[in-house]
């Protein structure tokens, strides 16, 4: 199989790693340059380690239906939504997106193969005899890739080369662009961020054009390694470490995920029993401030007056919000954010005060941009909505300046 992405970052000379059996850049920079990229202008990456698979006919959304947590009927075509695959046991598998696309079905996720995906429905429906006779195909799609462009004015840059529908895609939807490409608004890392599917040739032209008109944005090509700070400030399901302390949906805060009003769906009984009984550690974020000598690592005690509550998920340094950050995994009764008389002993012994904390932890840059009405590249509008409060704030000055002042108002002794 031919993958002009893969020749392409051959010849650009940049470190690869795998995933999921893709070979696929690890970084094309520094991790540090393409995360303030992704903070502050745009990012493209090749996300093609993504398993994909689809399946059509006209009980094609029933058995997906029972395949996945959430509510597979709730969209429609164009549109798509981010969900769960449990087992009988009610643990996460994996996390995946489903989009709706006309009489078919597409399945993206990235911590499973294309064949993986293919054998779980088929294995569902092997169990089910009977129940989903209109199903026309369940194939793997190994001759597609995808990219994926991340940033504040990720959008302003697909606009340029797609069109202005671009900027008034919702999240969870799709469109097809250029025929042959399908386009997908979504994302984990909290800026505006879109997925872009399609055969490997064609997105090899798109990588290209994306470059280009993408310079006067400050565009950064990137790998995987920018994930692990912008996970970290913006927490999602990532399998290592979790999967090693829990798979249980609501231990792991994804609960909102799931969707219990449904007939079925596998490991919804479980789960149910889970939630009646009450879960004994939950994930919780944590903080402290500055950047303090104490090193911290998954699987350090976290204590509350001398007695072990919980143990360190993940932590590290972000300079953007001057705190060190993580998450923790701890009994459910201190689960909750802004909690401190909490420390955790590092594998060295030292100990260090903690206060738990909700997440994200990110300022997203995003909420400032409303692409009605910002701009990177266009000098007549303003970048974002601080700017846009500083241009408003001259002018009324100015407007304030340029008023001629009211006559005194004459004196009593003037009138005389």
């Amino acid at each position: 199989m031919s993958n002009l992405l893969f020749e392409l970052h051959q010849h650009n000379d940049v470190v690869m790693t795998e995933r999921n059996g893709i070979k696929i850049p690890a970084r094309y920079h520094t991790p540090e340059k393409e995360h303030r990229a992704v903070r502050q202008n745009i990012l493209l990456c090749d996300y093609s380690h993504f398993g994909k698979a689809k399946i059509s006919g006209e009980s094609a959304w029933e058995l997906l239906n029972v395949l996945v947590s959430g509510d597979v009927s709730s969209i429609r075509d164009e549109q798509a939504m981010y969900t769960l695959m449990l087992d009988d046991q009610g643990q996460i598998i994996t996390d995946l997106y489903i989009l709706c696309d006309e009489e078919s079905y597409l399945l993206f996720s990235e911590w499973m193969t294309s064949e993986a995906l293919c054998e779980r429905i088929t294995a569902l429906m092997a169990e089910r005899v009977g129940e989903f006779d209109d199903i026309e195909q369940i194939i793997p799609l190994n001759d597609q890739g995808l990219l994926h462009i991340e940033g504040p004015y990720s959008w302003e840059l697909l606009v340029e080369l797609y069109g202005m529908d671009i900027a008034g895609l919702p999240f969870q939807e799709h469109m097809h662009v250029c025929d042959e490409l399908i386009l997908l608004r979504a994302g984990k890392h909290g800026e505006f961020s879109y997925k872009l599917f399609g055969d490997y040739a064609s997105l090899a032209d798109a990588w290209q054009q994306l470059v280009e008109a993408g310079e006067k944005f400050d565009l950064c090509l990137g790998g995987l390694d920018y994930q692990q700070q912008v996970r970290l400030e913006n927490p999602c399901f990532i399998p290592t470490p979790l999967l090693s302390l829990s798979r249980c949906p609501i231990e792991l805060q994804l609960q909102w995920m799931v969707r219990y009003d449904k007939d079925e769906f596998i490991g919804m009984e479980a789960l149910k029993g889970r939630l009646d009984a009450g879960p004994h550690r939950r994930a919780i974020g944590m903080s402290v401030d500055g950047q303090p000598s104490v090193t911290l690592a998954f699987g350090d005690e976290v204590f509350l007056d001398e007695e072990v509550v919980g143990v360190v998920i993940e932590c590290g340094y972000s300079a953007d919000i001057d705190k060190t950050i993580g998450r923790l995994f701890i009994d459910s009764e201190f689960a909750w954010a802004d909690l401190s008389h909490l420390t955790a002993r590092s594998s060295s012994g030292d100990e260090i005060a903690l206060r738990t904390a909700a997440v994200p932890f990110a300022r997203n840059y995003s909420f400032l941009i409303n692409p009605a009405e910002h701009s990177y590249i266009d000098k007549r509008r303003p970048r974002d909505l601080l700017q846009q409060f500083e241009w408003q704030k001259e002018r009324e000055e100015q407007e304030k300046a340029a008023t001629p002042a009211a006559p005194a108002e004459m004196s009593i002794q003037g009138m005389k």
